[in-house]
C-alpha cells in the first residue's frame, strides 16, 4: 500500500487552483479582437498585422516550453505559477499604455506572452501529478469552471470599454490578473509516501532487487546525487546480505563492483549535445507516432485559436454586427462551450473513444461552422446557430487536447514531452498564423480565410493518419526513461 495525495484530498484543491488561475489571467486572450478591435483600426493595423499581434503573442507563449522541462525540475510549481502571474499582470498593465505596433509587440507579444508561457506548464503539471486514475474528471471540471469566464468577460469588457476606453480596461484587467497569486499560493507540492515493512525473511529479496538497480529512490532521496544514494544503498545492501554469508559475500562483491562501474562511468565526460540531448528529452523526437501528434495538434490549434480570437472581427465584417451584438453572441457561444464541456465528456466516457478521436470531432464540428458562417452570415439566426456548433466544438477540444499527450507519455517524461509540444505550437503559430491574414487581405474579405483555416485544421486528421496512430489496434512505443516498452491505448480506428 502506499498512501498519497493523488486523486484525493488536496488534489480536488488545485482544481479550484487552476480554475481561479485561469480566470484571472485568460480573459485577454479569450477576448482579444474584442479588447483590440477599436484601438487597431484607430492605428490603422491591417488584418496581416493583426494575425501577427496575436500569433507572436502565441509563439513567445510556446517559445518558453523548451525550458519548462527543466525549470519544472528544479522549481515547484507553486514559484513557477506565482512568478507567471506577476509577469502576465505587468504585462497588461504596459499594454494599457502602448499606442504603437513596437509598443504593443514589446508589452502584449513579449511580456504577457512570456507570463502564459511560465504559467502553463506549471498548472499542466500540478493536474498531472495530482491526479492519475481520474484525470478525466478532473480536466473535466476545471476547463469546465474555467469556461465560465467566456460567459461574463465579453459582456463586462462591453461595458468596460463604453465608460473606460481600452486603456482603462486593459488596466482592470491587470488587477483581475494579480487574483491568479490566488490559485498560484493553492498550488502545494506533491508528496508521496510509501511505507514498507521489511520483515527478516524478504531482507536479501528486497535488496538483490536493488544491486539489480530495479528500485529507485523515494521522498528526500530524489534530491540527492545519484552516485550518493547509489553508494548508500550498496552498503545497506551488503549488511543486509551479510547476515547469509554464503550469497551475501558474493552478492556484496557483485553491488561493489557495480557502484564502481557506475562511478567510473558517471566521470566520463560527455558532449554539450548530448547533455542538452539528455536534459531536453530529446529522444521522443526519435517516435514518429509521437512527432504526428505534436504537428497536427500544433497546425489545428493555430487555425483554431487564430478564428476563436478573431470572431469579433469576422462578425463585425461578414455580419455587420455592432460591439454589444458581438458581446452577446460571444456570450452564447461561451455557454455552448460550458454544455460541451460537461456533457461530451460523459457521453464520451460510454462510447469509449480516446481523446485523440474526440479532438478530431470538435475540428469537423468547428469546419461546418465556419463553412455556414461564411455561407449565410448575413442572417442573426443563423450566426447564434454557428455560435452554439462552435461552442459544443470548443468546449470538446479545451477538454480533450490537455489529455492527449499525457495519455501518450509517462508522468516523468511529461514536461519535456509538453514542452516540445509548446515549442512547436510557437514555431507553427507563427509560420502559418499570420498567412490567415494575408489571405484576408489579399481576398479582401474574410470568407476565404475562413475555408483556409478549415483546411488548416483538417490538415491534423490526415497528419494522424499518416503517422498510423488508427491503423493499428495494439501497439508499443519506448518512452519511458529506461526505454521500457509502453503500452499505447487501444484506439478506434475512425473514417474522416
Amino acid at each position: 500500500m502506499s498512501p498519497s495525495e493523488a486523486d484525493r484530498g488536496w488534489a480536488w484543491m488545485i482544481v479550484v487552483a487552476v480554475t481561479i488561475i485561469n480566470l484571472a489571467i485568460l480573459p485577454i486572450q479569450q477576448c482579444f479582437g474584442l479588447i483590440f478591435s477599436e484601438r487597431f483600426y484607430s492605428l490603422g493595423i491591417t488584418a496581416t498585422q493583426t494575425s501577427l499581434i496575436f500569433h507572436l503573442n502565441g509563439t513567445i507563449t510556446c517559445s518558453l516550453g523548451l525550458i519548462s522541462g527543466p525549470m519544472m525540475k528544479r522549481f515547484s510549481f507553486r514559484k513557477v505559477a506565482l512568478f507567471g502571474g506577476l509577469t502576465v499582470a505587468v504585462g497588461i498593465g504596459i499594454t494599457a499604455f502602448a499606442v504603437s505596433v513596437p509598443a504593443i509587440i514589446i508589452s502584449y507579444c513579449i511580456i504577457v506572452g512570456a507570463g502564459h508561457g511560465i504559467m502553463f506548464p506549471a498548472t499542466n503539471l500540478a493536474m498531472n501529478t495530482y491526479f492519475r486514475k481520474k484525470r478525466n474528471m478532473a480536466m473535466g471540471f476545471s476547463v469546465t469552471l474555467t469556461g465560465l469566464g467566456p460567459i461574463l468577460m465579453p459582456l463586462l469588457i462591453a461595458k468596460l470599454l463604453e465608460h473606460y476606453a481600452t486603456s482603462g480596461t486593459l488596466l482592470i484587467l491587470a488587477g483581475i490578473a494579480i487574483h491568479s497569486f490566488i490559485g498560484a499560493s493553492l498550488l502545494k507540492p506533491f508528496h508521496e509516501k510509501e511505507i514498507r515493512s521489511i520483515t527478516k525473511g524478504n531482507d536479501i529479496t528486497a535488496s538483490s532487487a536493488e544491486c539489480n538497480g530495479s528500485s529507485t529512490a523515494k521522498g528526500s532521496e530524489d534530491l540527492k546525487p545519484e552516485t550518493e544514494t547509489d553508494s548508500k544503498n550498496g552498503n545497506v545492501n551488503c549488511r543486509l546480505l551479510n547476515e547469509n554469508p554464503e550469497e551475501g559475500t558474493q552478492k556484496c562483491i557483485e553491488c561493489s563492483l557495480k557502484n564502481l562501474n557506475n562511478d567510473s562511468g558517471k566521470k566520463e565526460r560527455r558532449s554539450i549535445l548530448s547533455k542538452m540531448s539528455e536534459h531536453l528529452d530529446l529522444d521522443l523526437l526519435k517516435d514518429s507516432r509521437y512527432v504526428a501528434v505534436i504537428l497536427g495538434m500544433g497546425i489545428s490549434l493555430v487555425a483554431e485559436t487564430n478564428f476563436n480570437a478573431m470572431i469579433p472581427f469576422v462578425l463585425m465584417e461578414l455580419s455587420g454586427l455592432d460591439r454589444t451584438s458581438v458581446a452577446t453572441v460571444m456570450s452564447i457561444q461561451a455557454i455552448s462551450d460550458i454544455t460541451g464541456r460537461l456533457c461530451v465528456p460523459l457521453l464520451a466516457q460510454k462510447i469509449g473513444w480516446t481523446s485523440r478521436n474526440l479532438y478530431v470531432v470538435s475540428l469537423i464540428g468547428s469546419t461546418l461552422g465556419r463553412t455556414i458562417l461564411s455561407t449565410w452570415g448575413d442572417n442573426y439566426i443563423v450566426v447564434v446557430g454557428v455560435a452554439l456548433i462552435i461552442g459544443v466544438a470548443k468546449g470538446t477540444k479545451a477538454v480533450f487536447q490537455a489529455l492527449i499527450i499525457p495519455d501518450y507519455v509517462p508522468l516523468e517524461r511529461l514536461p519535456s514531452a509538453s514542452g516540445m509540444q509548446m515549442v512547436c505550437n510557437g514555431i507553427l503559430s507563427i509560420a502559418v498564423g499570420p498567412i490567415i491574414g494575408l489571405v484576408h487581405d489579399s481576398m479582401m474579405s474574410y470568407v476565404g480565410a475562413l475555408h483556409f483555416t478549415s483546411v488548416l485544421s483538417l490538415s491534423c486528421v490526415i497528419l494522424w493518419y499518416i503517422g498510423g496512430l488508427w491503423r493499428f489496434n495494439k501497439s508499443s512505443v519506448n518512452l519511458n526513461s529506461k526505454n521500457e516498452t509502453v503500452p499505447v491505448q487501444e484506439e478506434v480506428e475512425i473514417n474522416v
